[in-house]
């Protein structure tokens, strides 16, 4: 099959899967956001229409779900196919690609939960004959991996940074839009960083990149706190819980890796006394995210959370079923749209991240119509 590798370029006006994400639920909004999704996987369908084996790698992650719930959407008419749930378990989301091959999945698209699995399931694909494997979110970063199956191609958002460049962009602006923002007067940012899973490819190049951009910003950082938060809402209200405890006002804002750390962090400072009335709050943290996940934009409409990112899963999921549905009728992978591969080797199409504040909300808000 003749592969196209060129420079990126997304279509701005692009509209808006094993057969049968970057946070964890937690007993608030996050919980609501993943059962919804995990429930709403599922594109029952003609049952002459080809079968697609789709997986992600857990519905515990937020953003992942919402991947999967737009596969299922894209779907319809298209494709059979029912999301499967990795749960966090690699044999499981094995045994779930065998299920789907088995039963005549025409392609595999998957949230991986190992990277390192991916020659596994690039066997099972070649074995089936050579069927198209669409990998996603969880990007295979090691090109011998990626090179060794034509068939193979992947679907992310813009990769290095992962979104962090835009989200310490965010963090500046609002330094030098609110004074008060410096708590000490001492001219530095006093920082706590919430880390994604340390398994994840995005995890180190987001945490480096947030802090790199404020620097080059010209704010000088001082950094209380950085760990992981395992990209749980539970996990980060813990550890958001003993540092407010430790630092209280000397905390001048907080970034999380994603979203779902982001509410733990919120449910955290909250309780402690800060954030409730948003910005008009007798003490306030700006907190920042990335996904900009539903739950989220009512948080920064309120002014409870400063700002996020949006990763677009939307597009994302339909970008997986066009691709899949060319490839099993015999069409060049990006046929009929205005996508293209990026030059890097990764056989990649990568959706853009954009900024999220209060002025942008309809941005992402329609992502999610």
């Amino acid at each position: 099959m003749k592969k196209k590798v060129v420079s990126f370029l997304l279509c701005a006006a692009m509209a808006t899967g094993l057969l049968a994400g970057c946070g964890a639920a937690d007993d608030g909004a996050s919980t609501a956001a993943g059962t919804e999704a995990a429930e709403s996987t599922s594109a029952e369908g003609n049952g002459d229409l080809p079968i697609l084996g789709a997986g992600i790698y857990s519905s515990t992650d937020n953003f992942n779900s919402y991947i999967g719930k737009a596969i299922a959407n894209a779907a319809k008419g298209v494709f059979q196919v029912n999301v499967d749930d990795g749960q966090l378990d690699q044999s499981t989301q094995l045994n779930q690609i065998d299920t789907a091959i088995a039963k005549g999945a025409k392609a595999i698209t998957v949230s991986v939960v190992d990277i390192t699995a991916a020659p596994t399931i690039i066997q099972k694909c070649e074995e089936a004959g050579n069927i198209p494997l669409i990998f996603f979110n969880k990007e295979i970063t090691d090109k011998e991996v990626v090179d060794s199956y034509d068939n193979l191609y992947q679907v992310t958002s813009t990769g290095g940074d992962y979104g962090a460049n835009i989200q310490g962009e965010e963090v500046a602006e609002w330094w030098k839009a609110h004074p008060e923002m410096d708590k000490n007067k001492d001219g530095k940012l006093q920082l706590i960083n919430i880390m994604g899973d340390p398994s994840h490819t995005a995890t180190q190049p987001r945490a480096k990149a947030v802090k790199d951009t404020i620097e080059k910003a010209g704010i000088e950082l001082d950094v209380l706190e950085e760990d992981t938060g395992k990209w749980d809402t539970a996990t980060a209200k813990e550890k958001m819980d003993a540092w407010i405890s430790k630092y209280g006002d000397e905390v001048e804002c907080i970034t999380a890796a994603n979203d779902a750390m982001a509410l733990g962090a919120l449910q955290s400072v909250e309780a402690a006394g800060y954030n409730e009335k948003g910005e008009e709050s007798d003490k306030y943290v700006p907190i920042f995210g990335i996904d900009a996940l539903p739950e989220t934009l009512t948080k920064i409409e309120s002014g409870e959370i400063a700002g996020s990112v949006l990763q677009d899963a939307k597009t994302q999921g339909e970008t997986i079923v066009k691709i899949a549905d060319n490839l099993v009728n015999g069409k060049e992978a990006l046929d009929g749209t205005d996508l293209e591969f990026d030059t890097d080797g990764s056989k990649a199409v990568r959706i853009p991240y954009q900024a999220i504040s209060k002025d942008t909300l309809q941005i992402a808000e329609d992502s999610y119509k």
